[in-house]
């Protein structure tokens, strides 16, 4: 019985210096391919926005972390690529599971509503759980790979036109979309270095195949201004805020019968 349990020790002892192995020489492929490839590299998260995303992936978890980052944002994309982890307990009680993912986040010069595309089967890890049915979109084929789940089914359809359903065609097996406010976020399995990088350049590609349109329809929020318009509740609503939401500031004077207006 001893014997039994320092084998399993042995064993357990060598498959985590397995995996810290293996994690060790993909960190460092990754940052030989970055230098290559003219792109920034770092090992801890140098965005602080990154635990501020607006997906479901980013508040889950006992604990979470941010790891191997890659980004170039000489476009002005806000584009970058890392690997992200959640520490979540088990149902039963015993030792935290840890699940590790490869994502890509790209800005997006709109205000998108919440919008998921995943592969039929994906897991409830990465999944937004938006209510609602699956959307049938014009594409046959795009509807057989994909489940479409949105909070705006007119944005969904605006969003996903024939041109931007063929470029989601072409990504590899296993990836969701998520789009939410102004961001979109690429989520797959741990990916090898080589394979990251092609999931930056998908995230760009993507960005580049958003339709025109959607731009007019849901223009990008002004981060400031006291006219600041709001996509809420599917209307636009141009009220003021901050401090000429007052509306004793909001509201002209009163003017006495035969005063006239100033100007």
């Amino acid at each position: 019985m001893a014997d039994l349990i320092w084998i399993a020790i042995a064993l357990g002892v060598a498959v985590v210096a397995w995996r810290f192995k293996r994690h060790r020489d993909r960190r460092r492929q990754l940052m030989l391919l970055c230098h290559r490839a003219s792109l920034e590299f770092s090992t801890v998260d140098p965005f602080p926005d990154t635990g501020w995303l607006p997906f479901r992936l980013f508040g889950r978890g006992l604990s979470r972390g941010t790891e191997n980052v890659v980004w170039n944002d000489d476009e002005g994309e806000g584009a970058r690529a890392f690997d992200y982890w959640i520490e979540e307990r088990r149902t039963d009680g015993s030792v935290p599971v840890v699940h590790r993912f490869s994502c890509a986040l790209v800005a997006l010069p709109v205000a998108c509503r919440r919008l998921e595309v995943a592969p039929h089967g994906i897991v409830d890890d990465v999944r937004e759980l938006i209510e609602g049915d699956d959307l049938d979109l014009e594409l046959g084929s795009f509807n057989r790979r994909f489940d479409v789940h949105a909070d705006d089914r007119r944005f969904a359809v605006t969003f996903l036109d024939q041109r931007m359903m063929r470029a989601l065609m072409t990504l590899p097996e296993g990836v969701t979309v998520l789009v939410n406010e102004d961001r979109m976020l690429l989520v797959a399995p741990v990916l090898s270095a080589p394979e990251v990088l092609l999931l930056l350049e998908a995230a760009r590609a993507l960005r580049r195949h958003v339709p025109a349109v959607v731009a007019s329809l849901y223009p990008p929020r002004p981060m400031k201004g006291p006219h600041e318009d709001r996509w809420l509740q599917g209307g636009w609503s141009p009220e003021p805020i901050g401090d000429d939401a007052d509306p004793a500031r909001s509201i002209p004077p009163l003017r006495s019968r035969g005063e006239r207006a100033p100007g």
